[in-house]
């Protein structure tokens, strides 16, 4: 079994795997796409460690300030930790049901990465951020609309038994019905559209694990890796470094709160 692999402690892992993957994939469109602007208020739905919510923070500058929100208390935690530092930024446990100021219309923007995928119910979710933005309030989420192959292929070579458990988790839906439950809860849609502008690449196979522990919350076992199924992973992916870009597809949506909700 791969002991030697579990070299760091998984609450680092969880958080390098945000730094390393998403974040540079949020950075890039909250830099291009959603231009928050000095003194919005902005909830970062699913902020996990808060990397991104820091960012925001900065952005919005001291008239301003995020809320981020997650329903993983472990991320919460060291996001709080680490970013206690940044005065016009809190930390609120919730999810897209619950989150604070939900229905008050208080936001800006409501901000969400890597994160809408998981939602169940993505109709009910659209509602709640609707409500809770003022008249001109704006979303921006940034979601997969289908499992990224490089992943499927590492859960099937290195984790069978706990693929159907990781896939489960995951509420997938095509981008056009997306589209249909953000205009059916009041939004106009300014830009939808599929990106490859974000940098997918692993230096080792240890990386690589890691980054899987982390996104799973902890489904995928290590315990469960073999050196023999690693070099069968290594023949169907290649050596190391993996870069996974290419075919690491994302979907990018923008949308406004009208004045007037057309029926």
């Amino acid at each position: 079994m791969i002991h030697c692999f579990i070299l760091y402690e998984e609450i680092y892992g969880l958080e390098q795997s945000s730094a390393t993957v998403q974040l540079e994939g949020g950075k890039t469109y909250i830099d291009k796409d959603v231009l928050p602007q000095p003194g919005d208020a902005i909830l970062d739905l699913g902020c996990g460690t808060g990397e991104l919510s820091t960012y925001l923070a900065e952005l919005v500058g001291p008239h301003g300030y995020v809320i981020g929100v997650d329903p993983d208390s472990n991320r919460l935690n060291l996001a709080k930790e680490t970013h206690r530092h940044v005065k016009n930024l809190f930390f609120v446990e919730g999810n897209s049901d619950d989150f604070e100021g939900i229905g008050s219309e208080k936001y800006d923007l409501i901000f969400s990465n890597c994160v809408f995928h998981w939602i169940p119910d993505k109709d009910r979710a659209f509602r709640n951020m609707f409500n809770s933005l003022k008249v001109g309030g704006k979303i921006a989420i940034h979601y997969m609309d289908a499992q990224l192959p490089f992943i499927t292929t590492s859960f099937e070579v290195l984790n069978p038994e706990t693929a159907e458990r990781f896939n489960k988790m995951f509420d997938f839906e095509i981008r056009d019905n997306i589209d249909r439950m953000c205009r059916s809860a009041g939004f106009n849609v300014v830009s939808s559209y599929y990106a490859y502008d974000k940098t997918v690449v692993y230096p080792s196979v240890e990386s690589l694990l890691q980054w899987l522990v982390g996104t799973s919350h902890g489904v995928f076992d290590l315990q469960l890796v073999t050196q023999e199924r690693i070099q069968q992973l290594l023949e169907k992916l290649g050596n190391p470094p993996f870069d996974f870009t290419a075919s690491s597809r994302v979907s990018k949506l923008f949308a406004v709160k009208p004045e007037y909700r057309t029926q």
